[in-house]
């Protein structure tokens, strides 16, 4: 019965560690990884993360990170590599991340081509086109996303902030290499983007763990001001459907008015005299702020 139970406790012991990043990059004004034991080399480039704090972010723009890290996951191991990231250009791709060799399924990234749209083609490149898994995405550029990778050894899955955008099982992986590098895809650079949190798992993460990650590092909702409205944007009739006390309004801007839409707090859209063009908006929540414009005065003396 002891033994029993003692193997119960090391399986349940092993879960638990499980979970906990064999890699973790916070960029909290250090290149270091948080055990201070490996760091990216490359121009520093320090700027607000998600949150506002100061000097907790990276931003590459056109220049490249790069770590030697000898644990990366080999082969057909099991992984994930989650990461938060600010598109500041999306006409040309970001090369987000990427470890391995340029030979035919021995790379493993992770890149965001461009667009001149608003949506783009988001790419687990294996090296090699039958190795990619592509998936089609809304894009909308300085705004923060969470990208998360997972490969059990059999399925390959791409998430977005905490959302399982496809999947693809039996796809070839056979990963070589240690170098870990961001904004570049083997050594070509290309990336205009600010980067945060960067997290590399040892387990493919299960989705509710991809979700759960998510929402316990994303942005807090900004509280706006009391008119403040909760809206969803619905694609296919193009209309706002509200919370309050009118269920559907138009989407239309009065010149006495103002109108600003927010997404994880940061101002997306604003506008005063015109309607707000909702084909820029890929589906999701968003805040709607409505204010009354200043009035003119005229005074004399």
């Amino acid at each position: 019965m002891k033994k029993i139970f003692l193997t119960l406790i090391i399986i349940i012991s092993d879960i638990i560690l499980a979970q906990i990043p064999i890699q973790e990059f916070n960029f909290n004004g250090t290149l270091h990884n948080t055990k201070n034991t490996i760091s990216f080399t490359g121009a520093e480039n320090y700027v607000p993360d998600r949150m506002g704090n100061e000097k907790s972010a990276q931003r590459l723009t056109n220049k490249a990170l790069e770590a030697v890290i000898d644990n990366l996951p080999q082969k057909y191991a099991s992984r994930t590599i989650t990461i938060w990231v600010k598109m500041n250009d999306i006409s040309t791709p970001n090369y987000i991340w990427g470890y391995g060799s340029a030979y035919n399924a021995q790379y493993f990234g992770l890149l965001q081509q461009g667009t001149t749209t608003s949506n783009s083609d988001l790419s687990l490149a294996g090296w090699g086109s039958s190795n990619d898994l592509i998936v089609n995405v809304p894009l909308i550029k300085n705004i923060w996303y969470q990208y998360s990778i997972t490969f059990d050894g059999t399925i390959s899955k791409i998430y977005r902030n905490g959302e399982l955008l496809k999947y693809i099982k039996g796809m070839s992986r056979d990963t070589k290499g240690t170098i870990f590098r961001l904004g570049e895809i083997n050594t070509t650079i290309g990336v205009n983007a600010d980067i945060d949190d960067l997290k590399i798992y040892n387990v493919a993460l299960s989705d509710k763990e991809i979700y759960d990650l998510y929402e316990s590092s994303k942005q807090p909702a900004t509280t706006l001001a009391s008119n403040t409205k909760e809206i969803v944007v619905n694609k296919e009739n193009e209309k706002i459907h509200s919370d309050l006390a009118t269920p559907i309004i138009k989407p239309t801007v009065l010149s006495s008015k103002k109108i600003e839409i927010f997404s994880q707090g940061q101002k997306i859209l604003s506008n005063n005299v015109q309607d707000i063009n909702l084909n820029q908006l890929p589906e999701g929540t968003y805040l709607l702020k409505v204010s009354n414009l200043p009035s003119k005065k005229v005074t004399s003396k």
